[in-house]
């Protein structure tokens, strides 16, 4: 047993020594909020703030400024919104704040139009989109928030080619935005300029940047004296090259609550995937059993204690003939997830009794389960719970002649599952044999 433990420990210290990560003697990381981490960056001659914002996070949003928010600093944007973090946006004009390209705050647009060289980062409902910044085509009809900047300085995992563009050439302070391929991490940039030990970046060292900290497209946002970071309870962390704050015309803010839905998450409201399920293979009539099933949350709502529920299949909503009444939420819903806030990415519980049906013979039932959130959809697999039932008096001989016999070789009670990653019935007989092992050795 001792050498078993030792081999796993040193698979596993090997494993976490493999692990690519972007660091060098000058980084330091924090997690300033749930579902954003902070990488500090600091050499002789540069000083680099960056947010990796995990957009599939319980309660992580985006919100980019309304018409009537310009004309802010990023710090008084941040407080205003409620926001954890933010950021400056796009580039705009000082003497009407207007942004020279698109912005969008809850669908309703303002600030500039598709001009040929803009790159509008879009946020919608399960969406997220960064085009290049030539002929995009405008505003996607589903982008909820907006804030645009240019030029690309990747795309698609390419560097672009900027050298032609003077903003790009020297080295200025400099607010960048950049994707993952997946779209479901969002880096934010912000590098100090204007300073012998704060010398700025050109754009190429931002796709540089970018495409280190794992990004697959990225563009330019305004930079300069622009150019500012904001953290909820801490302020500003970077240093303007103004001195203090510029008042600019829109933002990029981020909210990480920790709870609740990850609005943006590319993929499906609701989505589950098969982890685990315990459930008797055989039962007496009136005999009550507890079972429970596991399912992680591949969606990008998190579940709860009210709505996402257990519900019955094989038909929809039928009424279950191991229904408890003291017990069951009604004849057709079992049960809700055992606990609240259960996100994107984490393993809920379900948990029920059951009371076995009065039969005169021994009868197999399969009872077929799925998740349901109420007034929204079914979603995930169907799980099936195969249990042979017997008559109070004991078990009967089945009819031989019954194509449907579960005694009929191949059958058999236990839990199965369609299409949530194999049979759990192997699961449930290693247990068994675990629990046999465990007894002879006492």
């Amino acid at each position: 047993m001792r050498l078993v433990v030792s081999i796993v420990v040193s698979i596993v210290l090997a494993g976490l020594c493999s692990v690519p990560t972007v660091a060098s003697a000058a980084d330091s990381y924090s997690t300033p909020s749930p579902g954003i981490r902070r990488l500090r960056r600091v050499t002789a001659t540069q000083n680099i703030n960056v947010l990796i914002v995990d957009l599939c996070a319980p309660g992580v949003s985006v919100r980019a400024t309304a018409t009537g928010e310009r004309q802010r600093t990023v710090g008084s944007f941040g407080a205003l919104v409620g926001a954890q973090a933010a950021i400056n946006g796009d580039f705009f004009s000082f003497s009407n704040y207007s942004t020279n390209g698109p912005s969008r705050h809850a669908g309703a647009a303002w600030g500039g139009g598709d001009h040929g060289y803009v790159a509008p980062v879009q946020f919608g409902e399960g969406q997220v989109a960064l085009p290049p910044h030539e002929g995009t085509g405008g505003v996607a009809s589903w982008a909820r928030e907006v804030v645009s900047g240019h030029p690309s300085v990747l795309v698609n995992g390419a560097r672009r080619d900027n050298n032609g563009d003077s903003l790009c050439t020297a080295r200025h302070p400099r607010t960048a935005l950049g994707l993952n391929a997946a779209k479901d991490k969002l880096f934010l940039a912000v590098i100090d300029g204007r300073s012998t030990s704060r010398i700025g970046m050109t754009c190429d060292e931002i796709a540089a940047l970018m495409r280190e900290l794992g990004a697959h497209d990225a563009v330019n946002l305004d930079g300069g004296g622009s150019s500012t970071m904001w953290l909820g309870g801490v302020g500003v962390v970077n240093n303007p090259s103004d001195g203090t704050q510029r008042v600019v015309a829109n933002h990029l803010a981020v909210r990480a609550t920790g709870t609740g839905d990850a609005p943006h998450c590319p993929g499906p409201r609701y989505e589950a995937s098969f982890m685990a399920m315990e459930a008797p293979m055989e039962m007496t009539s009136g005999e009550e059993a507890v079972v429970w099933m596991e399912l992680k949350n591949d969606g990008r709502a998190s579940w709860d204690l009210t709505n996402t529920r257990v519900g019955t299949q094989g038909p929809q909503d039928r009424a279950s003939a191991f229904f408890k009444a003291e017990n069951w939420l009604s004849p057709n819903r079992p049960t809700a997830v055992d606990k609240a806030g259960t996100g994107n990415g984490i393993v809920g519980r379900f948990t029920w009794a059951m009371v076995a049906p009065e039969v005169e013979v021994s009868t197999q039932f399969d009872e077929t389960f799925q998740l349901v959130q109420e007034g929204v959809a079914w979603f995930g697999p169907e799980q099936t719970m195969s249990i042979l039932v017997h008559p109070r008096s004991g078990p009967t001989n089945p009819d031989p002649t019954d194509p449907t016999d579960p005694g009929m070789p191949g059958e058999g009670g236990g839990c199965s599952t369609n299409g949530g990653g194999g049979s759990t019935q192997l699961v449930t007989s290693l247990a068994l044999a675990l629990l046999v092992l465990r007894r002879r050795r006492r």
